[in-house]
């Protein structure tokens, strides 16, 4: 403990997720690439979806950055402080990339009362361990909204619940269908803020104030165990690159780098019908490409016996099948809303929709993979990090891993703000000096479920098919179906999704497959 000079909480960004159930809980992923399925699954035995839990720690650093070790109850008295707060209904209208300039329309503009749309409960703090405080005195127009709560353990660590999905109208206005965004006198429970800490040694009575960390409680994500193409972590690690002058190794590593943007592309065909039979070509090579995780379904005895993407996973493809795959991603270089002919992967929508522009890999993505191709970089074999210890740089990445990384229109657990406004004051940790409570999320949807409902596959692009699926397979078998089947309909759809997304399946790896299970 004596070589203890600073302290940090991590992870830096820390990840909640709403659900309606009242009890039930799992804590988020801890270690990068790991998505354990909570025990009995994403919902309690009533059938209500578990909040996913953002889990904080405290590690202490000496005077070269190096980690000493965690800093538990044990070794301290902790005193945890965490502000949540909802700020969407007070924001801009989101009008897409014109909310950059134009700051003049407000979402309920009528409303003269401004702090009356301002879901704020104001900070709460805990000291030793297993106590609990909730987020239950904030407001929207005069109507309590509980935005969650905090709990600390038996060790002292700090654990943040969201709300329960709820999303109304006090003043009773149907929401407008076709308006994904800006409905007026709406609110919702997505909730973000500081989480703070100090720390006093018992040892030698050294005190201090932790490096703050920031938590999103944000909308359930129905495929736990599939990624995004381009994660938050990404876009963040561009950000800390680009900001903060972050060096990067100078040969990427294919198990670390390489493996996991190609094993994301793959399984996408599990959540979205475009990505596994796209009307011209697969998302990779070849119309349909497998892995070690595909399926058998009819379409099969079609398709070559040989698959570049299957090869390329195994770290068995050739040169030429390494630069026919670059070959297909779309260059970050090429301006927003040109086309790159056919570099059109990934084919997922980007920030600048309506044009029919696909999102590019971030640009240490794309260098990644243009290494690769070249044939400069580490051949190692991915390493799970299952059976490794927790780590600081671990739980940063596995928690913004589970995140979209764009397309911000306007975003599932974070808008553009995240990417290119706010300041970091390290890699991966918001500079809290000018933020508030609120800010992170402000700029998302309201009700988010109506931009869930909005926000299936279009054409030849998907959205954010990891969070929010498109197309499923069922878990008692049978061909792709779309996922909010039966359930949403096509002509009340954003209505339907404020009432019903908690009926909604997940996503789960079964044996080779991923298939669509604990549908309500």
């Amino acid at each position: 403990m004596g070589k203890i000079v600073s302290v940090k909480i991590h992870p830096a960004i820390g990840i909640a997720r709403i659900g309606n159930s009242p009890t039930g809980i799992f804590v988020g992923p801890q270690k990068p690439g790991v998505h354990h399925r909570p025990s009995g699954g994403y919902r309690d035995p009533q059938g209500r979806i578990k909040r996913q839990v953002a889990r904080f720690r405290l590690f202490g650093y000496d005077s070269k950055g190096r980690v000493v070790r965690e800093i538990t109850a044990k070794e301290a008295t902790i005193t945890w402080t965490v502000h949540l707060a909802n700020k969407k209904a007070e924001w801009i209208q989101f009008q897409g990339p014109k909310s950059r300039t134009d700051e003049t329309l407000r979402r309920n503009a009528a409303v003269i009362d401004r702090d009356s749309l301002v879901i704020d409960p104001g900070p709460r703090s805990l000291t030793d361990r297993n106590r609990h405080a909730t987020f239950g005195t904030g407001a929207f127009m005069g109507t309590i909204v509980p935005l969650g709560e905090m709990r600390t353990d038996r060790d002292g660590r700090l654990l943040v619940l969201g709300g329960f999905g709820r999303s109304s109208s006090p003043i009773n206005k149907p929401i407008r269908e076709g308006e994904f965004a800006n409905n007026d006198g709406w609110h919702d429970d997505v909730s973000d803020g500081p989480v703070k800490a100090t720390v006093r040694l018992n040892e030698n009575g050294a005190e201090f104030n932790a490096a703050g960390s920031w938590v999103i409680c944000a909308v359930p994500k129905f495929a736990p165990q599939v990624e995004h193409v381009v994660t938050l972590y990404d876009t963040l690690l561009q950000v800390a690159v680009d900001k903060l002058g972050l060096k990067l190794p100078a040969k990427p590593s294919f198990g670390r780098d390489v493996y996991p943007i190609l094993r994301r592309a793959v399984l996408m065909k599990w959540v979205s019908a475009v990505l596994a039979h796209p009307p011209a070509h697969g998302h990779g090579l070849g119309g349909h490409e497998h892995d070690e995780n595909d399926h058998h379904d009819e379409h099969d005895d079609e398709l070559p016996a040989h698959h570049t993407l299957a090869k390329a996973l195994a770290g068995a493809a050739s040169a030429s099948e390494r630069r026919a795959i670059f070959e297909r991603l779309r260059d970050p270089a090429v301006p927003a809303g040109a086309s790159s002919g056919e570099s059109d992967m990934p084919m997922i929508h980007s920030d600048v929709y309506p044009l029919d522009t696909n999102q590019p890999l971030t640009r240490v993505q794309y260098a990644v993979m243009k290494q690769w191709a070249q044939g400069h970089f580490i051949h190692d074999v991915p390493v799970s990090a299952a059976t490794l210890p927790d780590t600081p740089e671990g739980l940063d990445r596995a928690a913004l891993e589970s995140c979209v990384g764009g397309a911000f229109y306007p975003g599932i657990e974070a808008s553009w703000l995240l990417r290119d406004v706010y300041v970091y004051s390290e890699p991966f940790r918001l500079d809290q000096s000018d933020l508030q409570a609120g800010d992170v999320t402000k700029q998302l949807a309201v009700p988010w479920q109506a931009d869930f409902a909005d926000c299936q596959q279009e054409e030849e692009l998907a959205w954010w098919p990891a969070q929010r699926p498109d197309a499923v397979f069922p878990e008692d078998g049978g061909p792709q179906v779309g996922w909010a089947r039966g359930i949403i309909g096509t002509t009340h759809s954003m209505s339907d999704m404020v009432k019903k997304w908690h009926r909604l399946g997940f996503v789960v790896k079964r044996g080779s497959r991923y298939v669509e299970t604990e549908r309500n």
